[in-house]
């Protein structure tokens, strides 16, 4: 009970994912406008990422902050560089002086972000199609700004097809996922705003039946929010969300608890480190459905980054004992619930169980 209630303080609630969804229509019909450099060069706006397979939280520790990946398919570049095509998506999402993303769109190495003031970015990563005939298997561009040109290149990927496979594959335990479902829509004050005027502001059908999931990804979302607690005082780029993904679904299993899938995926991603290591060289995980799509290229960059994994997925483990240890008092697990997820969730949590003891 206390994962699943610290799960739902740190995921995209309902009332949020409505909001993305009217933002992200708000930048497709802005990037579709007369005028802009992509009109008429846009195939299709699709999700990828955490969002799209219901483990998004909230980023960073900020309490309003949601990290949103769309991909921008575009017909075709002819002959434009992977430059190029950053600049000009670049371009039509900041539009001219004035416009309301002008001064909140930045242009990053592989995607273009639109930040909003509650804290929401909206990463817009642009790809053209290879294969008509294997959809959505696409080429994604690298450049960054501070390199000089000749390093650009262009990246494999399938992230809509990995999403797929995700959904597909992740065992959903049906009364779990109307129970945490339950727990969400009651969390989510806003949403109960929002649905009594439901007239006026229409609710996306996401947010009225969210948190009908499986265990398997709230113990995701658990992971990455220790992954963030790790590794933002490194200063290091952190492990790839998608790659947690992966290796969490290889272990995935029907009728297990929060705990125990959080358990079994944390042994898994340590196995997989240390057989790395142990022959020197750094972990490497592929997209299951598209041989080449690489989920480790950018992490680990280097065994100091591999080592420090190795040490978390370690110290999860034993924190995760020290939460079941039933000899250990309400007061010390609550400790380990903080230093496993931050002081200020964990908290909110505690209080709220003791109050409905206390009531009980």
């Amino acid at each position: 009970r206390l994962l699943a209630s610290t799960a739902v303080k740190i995921e995209l609630p309902p009332s949020q994912h409505a909001l993305m969804v009217q933002r992200k229509a708000a930048i497709e019909k802005h990037l579709e406008r007369e005028g802009s450099p992509l009109k008429g060069l846009i195939r299709l706006f699709y999700q990828q990422g955490s969002v799209a397979i219901g483990a998004t939280i909230r980023a960073k520790f900020r309490q309003e902050g949601f990290d949103i990946d769309i991909i921008v398919e575009l017909f075709g570049r002819g002959s434009l560089t992977p430059a190029q095509v950053l600049d000009l998506l670049y371009e039509a999402m900041r539009g001219e002086p004035g416009s309301r993303y002008y001064d909140c769109t930045e242009r990053q190495s592989r995607c273009v972000t639109v930040y909003y003031a509650d804290g929401m970015h909206l990463d817009l990563s642009p790809a053209v199609l290879l294969d008509e005939r294997d959809p959505r298997r696409s080429h994604i561009f690298h450049s960054k700004l501070e390199e000089p040109r000749w390093k650009d290149t262009t990246i494999l990927t399938n992230c809509f097809g990995f999403v797929a496979h995700y959904n597909e594959k992740c065992p959903i335990d049906q009364m779990f996922a109307e129970d945490y479902g339950r727990l969400v829509r009651d969390a989510d004050l806003q949403l109960q705003v929002m649905m009594k005027d439901a007239d006026s502001v229409p609710v996306p059908v996401h947010s009225k039946t969210v948190g009908g999931k499986s265990a398997v990804t709230v113990a995701l979302q658990l992971l990455k929010r220790n992954r963030n607690i790790r590794w933002l005082p490194r200063k290091r780029r952190m492990p790839a969300s998608v790659m947690f993904s992966c290796l969490s679904l290889e272990v995935a299993e029907a009728g297990r608890t929060i705990g125990q899938n959080l358990k079994a995926i944390a042994e898994h991603i340590l196995d997989r480190l240390i057989r790395a290591k142990s022959v020197g060289e750094l972990l490497h995980v592929e997209n299951p459905v598209c041989r080449g799509d690489v989920f480790t290229d950018r992490w680990p960059v280097d065994h100091t980054d591999q080592d420090l994994l190795i040490g978390d997925m370690r110290l999860l483990l034993r924190q995760l004992a020290e939460l079941f240890d039933d000899r250990r008092s309400f007061k010390d697990r609550s400790k380990t619930l903080e230093d496993m997820f931050g002081e200020t969730v964990a908290k909110q949590v505690v209080d709220e169980f003791a109050v409905e003891m206390g009531q009980s």
